[in-house]
């Protein structure tokens, strides 16, 4: 017969086996909780870069600005004059019949020279007529995802109850974008939104 002696030692092992056990679960689960709180972060902070919206990814367009300014009569001589609180108007131009007419419309503060459309399209953003100061426009940034061209337009505004200049402005930014730089090439479908990620506007383009 085993001793008592042996009995309680028996006894002892398979407690201390059922304690090692136990710890080694607990630390099974808590390494997996802290793997997936890390996941979780990981996720959180791509979100932050990319401001939550896979719409912000693509293959980057360079851009060249061809002119921009504040004063021209975007808005103000055509049949039917754009109010005041319009949407900014944006524009993908292929070709120099539609370049013209917009520059004849606008006549612009800077001077522009020619436009090899052959090599290069132009985007353009026209804030619209404005009856003070404070307001402008530029085109920041335009990505391409297969068919999808998504350009950023960051608008300036004054703020409410402000001190402004009382003057005729008509805000406007033009850009080049070498055709070579898109692929694929085509028609091509433009969205322009503003610094918010709000919609602008969208067209289809040849490039």
């Amino acid at each position: 017969m085993l001793s008592r002696g042996v009995i309680a030692m028996h006894g002892a092992i398979r407690s201390s086996r059922k304690y090692l056990l136990l710890v080694a679960c607990l630390c099974i689960a808590l390494a997996c909780m802290f793997a997936a709180g890390c996941g979780v972060s990981e996720d959180a902070a791509s979100d932050k870069d990319t401001g939550g919206s896979g719409d912000r990814t693509g293959s980057e367009i360079p851009l060249q600005t061809l002119t921009q300014g504040v004063t021209s009569d975007y808005g103000r001589i055509d049949e039917i004059p754009i109010p005041e609180d319009a949407p900014p108007e944006c524009l993908a131009i292929s070709d120099e019949e539609e370049f013209q007419r917009l520059v004849s419309l606008a006549y612009f503060q800077e001077p522009i020279g020619e436009v090899d459309f052959e090599k290069y399209i132009v985007i353009a953003a026209m804030q619209g007529p404005k009856n003070t100061g404070g307001y402008a426009i530029s085109i920041m940034h335009a990505t391409q995802g297969g068919g999808d061209v998504r350009v950023e337009v960051d608008l300036v505004e004054p703020e409410p109850g402000s001190m402004t200049v009382q003057v005729l402005t008509s805000p406007y930014h033009l850009v080049l974008a070498e055709r070579s730089a898109f692929d694929p090439r085509g028609e091509l479908v433009f969205t322009f939104v503003d610094q918010d990620d709000n919609l602008i506007s969208q067209q289809s383009t040849e490039v």
